[in-house]
């Protein structure tokens, strides 16, 4: 067998599903007149037959002679292949006639432009875009108009297509002709033939033109739309509330890189959406006016004076904000931004430029923010910035459990060249002073400080402070620099005090707990981070976008 980083979703789900290993796969000089058929066939189906696949393919046929597969009944096969894109659902057909009727029975139904482009979709072109587009249209009416009289029901159906005139019109009809006969969740990403990096602002007004048309044209279809990702559109002021007006039943909106003209505030008001993701937008403001069932957003990319405002949104719980503050940007309250409201998680981005975030003295208004608060990510922080000035989010936040932050100078995902940075207003002076609290100040509720990037000249101090305040605190663990594969050789000249033997480590705890009546344990760990907080440093933990 292939190894998991070689699998497909097909080979998985196969494998998953048997607990067993298939027959050994032939070697490439081996293609037997029985493989040259299962190649023709797949080769049929508009497939592009690797090596690789096509041994898979023949060893999980040969399973399927020996009955292994053919001995499960068909609520099983039907739950494996519910895992599948179309197009790998339709590649399984030519295992054997056991499974020629399973693709009627499919409850949930997933077709996706990239699967028929011989290459990754922000890197298609023209003719490229057009064939894969068209292919994909023609299997969707395909399957759908097989579908309308099945008494097995389509649950669920993810659909992502490139925004073309000639094809959007065709697969809102074909999905609105299903849905007089199935209640379909329905969720559509839409790609633009120009990605962010060519979009200039025509490009973004036709594409917004375009997308108004699909959604005028197919009412019936957004009506079902649960979950909706859009790139690269340029809205009118009544454009979104329209949209949202439609898709009654919306769940998941993304926006990224949209815009609308200057001065535009987007306002958001909706019953029934959970999720909201939007990234690199402009727009004068957003105001999520009404949500009443919003969950979790994420926000990314403002590059306005005043950019969100929080009204009715009483069951939020996760918020993630980040941008690059420029030298000419304002900074951000925290108590402006969240009105009345108080998620219990919180991520704030810095993308390792100026720290945008205002601290604040404790105010009833910032406390009513706060008081819910259990988790704090404070992400890419850039190196050699005061970390004091994050202590206000301790005095406001009475609740708070664990606080993460990463300090970081990812090259990444920065502006390195000096003459750029003077020519875009990037700030040299990237931290933020502030007055850390009284020495009557105590924390009860915070039981694990997690550092990654921590520098044993700079942050001994911080650490010592943060145990002296948090009297319950029961780790503290301190990582290096995060690596990244791309960057890590650029590096080599900005090397990071970081204890490295025994003997240093040692030192480092010694400077940390002298005369401190801390019961914390110390972890200095050589870069094994555990998968809870690998997964707490993310976005946003335990949730998905996108």
């Amino acid at each position: 067998m292939p190894s998991d980083s070689e699998e497909t979703r097909y080979q998985q789900a196969i494998r998953k599903a048997l607990q067993a290993t298939a027959p050994p796969m032939p070697s490439d000089s081996e293609e037997t007149r029985y493989q040259q058929t299962i190649r023709k066939a797949l080769q049929a189906t508009g497939a592009m037959v690797d090596p690789l696949s096509l041994r898979h393919i023949c060893a999980m046929t040969k399973i399927v002679r020996e009955d292994r597969l053919g001995r499960l009944p068909d609520d099983i096969l039907v739950n494996i292949l519910d895992r599948l894109n179309v197009r790998e659902v339709v590649r399984t057909s030519v295992l054997a006639r056991r499974w020629l009727h399973l693709p009627a029975m499919l409850s949930c139904l997933t077709i996706d432009v990239r699967d028929f482009v011989a290459k990754p979709a922000t890197t298609c072109h023209g003719e490229e875009i057009e064939r894969s587009n068209t292919t994909m249209v023609e299997v969707t009416k395909s399957i759908l108009a097989r579908r309308v009289s099945s008494p097995n029901k389509i649950r669920s159906m993810c659909m992502a297509f490139f925004l073309r005139e000639d094809d959007i019109i065709s697969i809102g009809q074909a999905v609105e002709y299903i849905m007089a006969f199935h209640t379909v969740d329905f969720e559509i990403t839409v790609f633009t033939e120009m990605d962010y990096t060519r979009c200039n602002q025509d490009d973004k007004i036709n594409y917004g033109i375009l997308f108004r048309l699909f959604v005028d044209s197919c009412p019936i279809a957004f009506g079902g739309v649960t979950r909706l990702c859009l790139e690269n559109l340029r809205f009118g002021e009544l454009d979104i509330p329209n949209v949202l007006k439609v898709c009654k039943g919306l769940k998941h909106l993304s926006l990224s890189y949209c815009n609308a003209k200057r001065g535009t505030i987007m306002k958001v008001e909706h019953s029934q959406l959970s999720e909201l993701l939007i990234f690199n937008c402009c727009f004068e403001k957003v105001e999520l006016n009404s949500l009443p069932k919003l969950i979790w957003m994420i926000f990314g990319g403002w590059k306005s004076k005043d950019p969100l405002f929080l009204g009715y949104v009483p069951l939020l719980e996760a918020v993630s904000l980040s941008t690059v503050s420029l030298s000419h940007h304002k900074m951000v309250k925290l108590s402006e931004i969240f009105g009345g409201t108080s998620p219990r998680s919180l991520r704030l981005g810095f993308e390792c430029e100026r720290i945008w975030v205002q601290p604040e003295s404790v105010t009833k208004k910032l406390s009513s923010v706060f008081h819910q608060l259990t988790f704090v990510n404070l992400d890419n922080i850039a190196e050699g910035c005061d970390l004091t000035w994050t202590l206000f989010i301790l005095e406001a936040a009475p609740n708070l459990k664990e606080l993460y932050l990463m300090v970081w100078d990812h090259l990444c995902i920065m502006t390195t060249n000096e003459e750029e940075r003077r020519a875009l207003s990037y700030s040299e002076k990237k931290g933020v002073e502030w007055k850390s609290p009284g020495p009557d100040f105590q924390h009860h509720s915070l039981d694990t400080l997690v550092i990654f990037g921590f520098q044993s000249d700079c942050m001994v101090r911080y650490v010592r402070r943060v145990m002296e305040v948090a009297v319950n605190l029961k780790d503290v663990f301190l990582y290096h620099r995060l690596n990244c594969m791309k960057c890590e050789h650029s590096y080599t000249n900005r090397p990071l005090k970081y204890p490295s033997n025994a003997e240093q480590k040692s030192t480092v705890l010694k400077k940390l707990t002298r005369r401190i009546s801390s019961s914390a344990t110390i972890h200095l760990p050589d870069d094994n981070i555990s998968a809870d907080q690998r997964a707490k440093k993310g976005i946003l933990p335990k949730l998905r976008g996108c």
